[in-house]
């Protein structure tokens, strides 16, 4: 007898079923989540990081050192216009400032709140006279090497100092409005000592002058 060839041997039909492709379309569904929530958390940390260096920058501004850009010629030929300086903040917390420091001042009673670089003269507790364009530090004549030759240093005067202030004086004096004008200046109002030069052929480390 012979045996006819059956059509419905249990074979499945080639291609994908319906729940294959739910199943794929449920994987793709979770791959695009994931790659999201990984681009999210990227983002975040991207994001604190970025604010972590901000605050630091910021503290490191307000309580250690600070860039400045000289703005005026008092302080003429030691520093020029427009060069930048890195204005130490931190020192003068732990130490007092000492006779020819470079600083970064506010003057009391300035409306404008400006900022001024001078060059510490004077000293707490000390008596700074102005005699016939000599500078004098209780009675005793001072050598100031960082000025150019016959540079005039006026107006005569006599100034006695309180133990929370100094004398600061510009470089360039015939150009320069500092305390023979405006008085002596609370140490408070010292904002840092001037430790760099930033920009300029001046580029470098200050040298800090002898006395």
């Amino acid at each position: 007898m012979a045996v006819q060839p059956s059509s419905n041997l249990g074979e499945q039909p080639l291609g994908r079923t319906r729940a294959d492709q739910n199943q794929v379309e449920v994987g793709r569904r979770v791959t695009g989540s994931s790659s999201f929530f990984r681009g999210l958390a990227y983002g975040f940390a991207l994001l604190r990081g970025i604010l972590i260096v901000a605050i630091i920058l910021i503290l490191f501004n307000v309580f250690v050192a600070t860039v400045f850009s000289i703005d005026g010629q008092s302080m003429y030929p030691s520093f020029e216009n427009g060069q930048f300086i890195l204005v130490d903040r931190l020192t003068y917390q732990f130490s007092p400032p000492a006779r020819g420091d470079v600083i970064v001042l506010r003057f009391p009673g300035d409306p404008a709140h400006r900022n001024f670089i001078k060059r510490v003269i004077g000293l707490p507790g000390e008596k700074v006279e102005i005699r016939n364009n000599v500078v004098l530090i209780d009675d005793q004549p001072i050598e100031e090497n960082y000025l150019p030759a016959f540079t005039p240093t006026d107006p005569n005067l006599i100034v006695e100092l309180r133990g929370d202030e100094v004398f600061a004086m510009g470089d360039n004096r015939p150009n320069s409005n500092d305390s023979r004008f405006i008085g002596p200046i609370p140490v408070k109002n010292i904002i840092g000592v001037s430790r760099a030069v930033l920009s300029g052929p001046a580029f470098g480390f200050i040298a800090q002058p002898a006395f």
